[in-house]
């Protein structure tokens, strides 16, 4: 290169330095984004696909779960990140109470219908009375439900006090952006996990080579859902299957 032509290089390169619109690795881009964060004007929150805090069970109901977070959202307002994430352990806890009610009120209609089929012509306080003694049997069941109904009250009480403390002696001013889109998708069924995938594409394959196979219920019905299976595995085949399910039904295993 001659002298000419290793000048030119060097002004384009410092042109073209010139232009940076400043960082481009996440890491890098997370860095820059707390620039603001002593007044939280110029902060960037950081999105999230789900809270860092759920502890829902598949048997939960997910939108009653969420009707909680919004009711508690507008009573207490986060005005932080910080006090979101202590709402949302509020919110578990106290879910956590609603599901141990729910467990003992199971278990109690349970003992009445047992008792009702045993003895019919009971009148509504016998039929009470004697499914209360049954359930008395199961001493430890009815202490265990009891015990986790303290537990989880006495750690919402505790996550209640934090969060008015928090916001007493740590409030930020002005308040800092809160973002709740991720505590709005726990709604949403989560997808199965992709070992579950798998394993149910394994099973399909098995029933398309081998005619007697006995083809497991669960991977059955997650194949009967065109909407699941269009989600979860968009470029497997299962047609062919399918046919084979609705013409001449494979025998399902239990």
């Amino acid at each position: 290169m001659t002298e000419d032509q290793k000048a030119r290089r060097a002004e384009i390169a410092r042109e073209n330095g010139a232009k940076s619109t400043g960082p481009v690795s996440e890491a890098g881009k997370y860095i820059s984004a707390l620039n603001g964060i002593t007044t939280g004007e110029h902060l960037d929150i950081l999105k999230e696909e789900l809270p860092e805090c759920i502890a829902l069970l598949s048997t939960d109901c997910r939108q009653a779960y969420v009707r909680l977070y919004q009711r508690h959202y507008r009573q207490y307002k986060p005005e932080s990140e910080c006090e979101q994430t202590l709402l949302r352990h509020m919110c578990v806890e106290l879910f956590s109470v609603e599901r141990a009610i729910s467990l003992e009120t199971y278990a109690r209609q349970h003992d009445l219908d047992e008792t009702l089929r045993a003895y019919p012509d009971l009148t509504d306080k016998a039929l009470e009375l004697f499914s209360f003694i049954n359930g008395v049997q199961k001493d430890k069941v009815w202490r265990a439900i009891e015990r986790q109904k303290k537990a989880h009250l006495a750690a919402y009480a505790a996550y209640q006090r934090l969060f008015k403390q928090t916001r007493r002696d740590f409030r930020l001013i002005p308040p800092e952006p809160v973002n709740s889109d991720a505590d709005r998708n726990v709604a949403e069924e989560p997808l199965p996990p992709p070992e579950v995938v798998a394993e149910a594409i394994a099973h399909a394959e098995r029933a398309k080579n081998e005619p007697s196979y006995k083809l497991p219920r669960w991977v059955a019905e997650m194949l009967l859902d065109e909407l699941l299976m269009a989600e979860m595995a968009p470029g497997y085949d299962v047609d062919e299957l399918l046919e084979k399910l609705t013409a001449a039904p494979i025998p399902l295993a239990a």
